[in-house]
């Protein structure tokens, strides 16, 4: 009895001496500590990278850059039409382009087997400001293209944002469960050694087993999240397969809310889905008044001089052209215009509420997090620390079982969790409230 009673003392004593040593593993940062290509970035390092790198701006600059181009195309006038006739083959005389001067006896004769070509230029002149309408339609769609730009801008800077966000907290989450992990793997060994010596029974390192693969299944879960953001931060700054971006910090955060009167300012002056819709419907107008303009048919003019082939020798005439505006007016184009600008006249409305509603949804989540944020007892973190810590010497000291000792843990890990996950949502809330004002309040 003395004997078994020295070797549970002596397993138990090495149960201790597992608890208290730590790998100096767990100081390295989880997942990335093994990839060769783990790159350091910092918050704005990443958003320049962003702003110089990303596919989906770059073609959206170039959009930009093809209505300025349109632009210039509808302010050019038509080119001039030149026109030449001429005779190929006359058969009176058999010959093949006979464009020699006629003898002077066919001239006294009227006879003209030779000579004769004809040359013409004509001009179209656009009437009712086709030109100038055509020219401020082109001016706003490169507004439209700007406004659409800007818009995938703010959303894809809000990808980011909170990518980068989820990721600096996800890290932060796995490393307290692989530390976790770490511990009680070495708490399992040193029962399995106790268990030999009959120390303990085999239900207690089962009910270990048990804890560790719920820790593994959570460790896992956050590896799989992880590795999401890692592909969206790849391809939100075309950086090459197998890197990984590993967060350094992030902005300190601010616990001062907007004025809700401000923010609804801010979001209906400065969205750019707002400004879309508002030149939508300058877009529509000025579409309608160059179809009206088109119910106008167009002047062509012209010059045409003749060689031996009308009333006189060298026959000089101006020309004028111009459709008759009898059947076609342009009615079909002009009523699709109208109809246009009435839809999109109440897609402004439509747009200005969700805008409204958007930011005040997240006006509403942030108030939430705040207040629980505020409503966090002094000292509380320091508190959820010692639970880890008082509950190892307890269990060190046997005035607690494995199963206290256990649920103690898990407080402490829901609690560390709890306080993570607020403070990423609290970040992630701030940049939603950003993002649907279109002002960078925080």
């Amino acid at each position: 009895m003395n004997r078994l009673r020295l070797t549970t003392c002596s397993a138990f004593a090495l149960i201790a001496f597992w608890l208290c040593t730590l790998s100096p593993l767990l100081a390295q940062t989880p997942v990335a500590s093994t990839l060769p290509d783990t790159i350091r970035q910092s918050l704005p390092q990443l958003e320049q990278q962003f702003l110089e790198r990303n596919f989906q701006l770059i073609a959206q600059r170039y959009q930009i850059d093809i209505a300025v181009a349109a632009i210039t195309q509808a302010g050019l006038r038509p080119n001039p039409n030149l026109w030449f006739q001429g005779n190929l083959f006359n058969p009176n005389t058999g010959k093949v382009l006979p464009y020699g001067p006629p003898s002077q006896a066919d001239k006294n004769a009227g006879i003209y087997n030779s000579g004769y070509y004809a040359v013409q230029i004509q001009q179209v002149i656009l009437l009712a400001g086709k030109r100038s309408k055509l020219v401020a339609l082109a001016e706003s769609n490169k507004s439209l293209s700007r406004l659409a730009f800007q818009d995938v801008m703010r959303t894809l800077h809000y990808q980011l944002y909170t990518t980068y966000a989820n990721l600096y907290y996800d890290l932060q989450v796995l490393r307290l469960f692989d530390d976790e992990l770490a511990r009680q793997q070495r708490l399992l060994e040193s029962y399995r050694i106790v268990l030999r010596t009959g120390g303990v029974p085999a239900y207690e390192v089962t009910r270990l087993e048990v804890a560790i693969r719920d820790l593994q299944a959570n460790s896992a879960n956050y590896r799989t999240q992880i590795a999401d953001e890692q592909a969206t931060l790849r391809v939100l700054l075309r950086q090459p397969a197998g890197t990984f971006i590993l967060p350094t910090e992030l902005p300190p955060l601010k616990t001062t809310l907007p004025a809700l009167a401000t923010a609804l300012d801010s979001a209906l002056t400065n969205r750019p889905d707002i400004g879309l819709s508002q030149e939508q419907i300058n877009n529509a107008e000025r579409s309608l008044a160059l179809e009206k303009a088109r119910r106008t048919p167009d002047l062509t003019t012209g010059l045409l001089f003749e060689k031996y082939g009308n009333a006189y020798n060298n026959f000089t005439g101006f020309q004028l052209a111009m459709d008759l505006p009898v059947r076609n007016r342009n009615q079909g184009a002009i009523r699709s215009a109208e109809t246009t600008l009435k839809s999109v006249t109440g897609g402004l409305e439509n747009q200005q509420t969700i805008v409204q509603s958007d930011v005040l949804n997240a006006y509403d989540k942030l108030k939430t997090y705040y207040e629980q944020l505020n409503t966090q007892p002094e000292g509380y973190l320091d508190r959820i620390r010692n639970i880890s810590v008082e509950a190892t010497k307890a269990y060190n000291a046997r005035t607690i079982g494995l199963l206290d000792y256990l649920d103690k843990i898990r407080t402490y890990q829901q609690a560390q969790l709890n306080n993570i996950n607020l403070l990423n949502n609290l970040y992630n809330t701030q940049q939603l409230v950003n993002y649907t004002t279109s002002t960078r309040f925080f």
